[in-house]
């Protein structure tokens, strides 16, 4: 059964809330207009039934169901005339998939469009991005969402099953999104980039620090070539990056473990906790104390509510 064909009449506006951070899924079911307030988080749309017309600050524009939407962060956005929609919201923190990095980096048009934006500094035009879906993919992704909000009702939002049905999501609605765009959306990574920054994933990911000799030696540059090169691609120096690297796979295990942030600073060869905290809550916005205490991955989540509710950024 496809995915954005209507299966009961919607009469009244009801919104359903699924999971905890690091993903939360919410489905919207509307017949009347509804303003998104503005969100410091990333999120993805999808239009699962219905149309309506979507105002943004650009414009208004009309939208169908089979239509992705994807925001870094999310400005105001409103949701007017609704014919019988039904949208559905995943909110999820880029950082609790930074053990996922040879499968982003393996699918560009998911780097592009999830990723990019956190791992890089490269400027955008835009921090909306709107598309439609094929019609031979909603099967797919209908699967995939229905396993996600499962997962989510059942509490199992800081298991591997929702992460990874999450990244499923992703390449599905990447792979559209370079069919929409005809293949010009992917990033130009050369392939001197790409090695330096497998190189620092396996560094970071090991604990250990950057083997500069190898890397070196693998690219055939200069420190200083290195650095020059990921700033005019990625935007960032090389020791930005790796640090950056640092700090996101530091978030995550703020999230997943017990251990405490001096513990994970030494443990992902940081600076001093002092200096780590102070780099951690100017990339985040939290120190790693507050960031834990948001976003933890608690093993007793609240449970899933079905309610109308006011629209916040928490």
């Amino acid at each position: 059964m496809s995915l954005f064909q209507r299966k009961q009449s919607i009469k009244d506006d009801r919104i359903d809330n699924f999971g905890r951070w690091p993903i939360r899924l919410t489905d919207f079911f509307l017949v009347d207009e509804y303003e998104f307030p503005p969100s410091p988080y990333s999120e993805l749309f999808l239009v699962r039934e219905g149309h309506f017309l979507h105002e943004t600050d650009s414009g208004v524009q009309a939208v169908r169901a089979g239509t992705a939407m994807v925001h870094h962060p999310s400005a105001r956005h409103v949701i007017k005339q609704p014919e019988q929609v039904r949208i559905t919201r995943v909110r999820f923190l880029p950082e609790w998939f930074a053990g996922e990095y040879a499968d982003i980096m393996g699918a560009p048009d998911v780097l592009g469009l999830f990723f990019a934006r956190h791992w890089f500094e490269i400027p955008e035009d835009t921090d909306l991005q709107v598309f439609t879906t094929r019609e031979s993919r909603t099967r797919f992704l209908s699967a995939a969402l229905d396993l996600l909000e499962e997962c989510l009702r059942e509490e199992r939002h800081a298991e591997s099953i929702s992460r990874v049905t999450l990244l499923e999501i992703m390449m599905l609605i990447g792979d559209d999104y370079h069919v929409y765009w005809r293949g010009g959306n992917r990033l130009p990574l050369p392939d001197t980039v790409i090695t330096t920054m497998d190189i620092i994933e396996r560094a970071v990911a090991g604990g250990g620090r950057l083997p500069l000799k190898p890397l070196q030696s693998a690219t055939g540059m200069e420190q200083d070539e290195l650095s020059q090169a990921l700033r005019k691609h990625i935007g960032l120096t090389l020791v930005d990056y790796l640090q950056r690297r640092r700090l996101h796979h530091a978030a995550r295990q703020l999230i997943a473990s017990d251990q405490s942030p001096a513990e994970i600073a030494e443990n992902q060869a940081c600076s001093d906790p002092e200096t780590f905290e102070k780099e951690f809550e100017k990339l985040f916005h939290f120190t790693p104390e507050v960031y834990r205490e948001k976003f933890r991955a608690s093993e007793t989540p609240h449970p899933a509510t079905e309610s109308r509710i006011v629209e916040t950024s928490s």
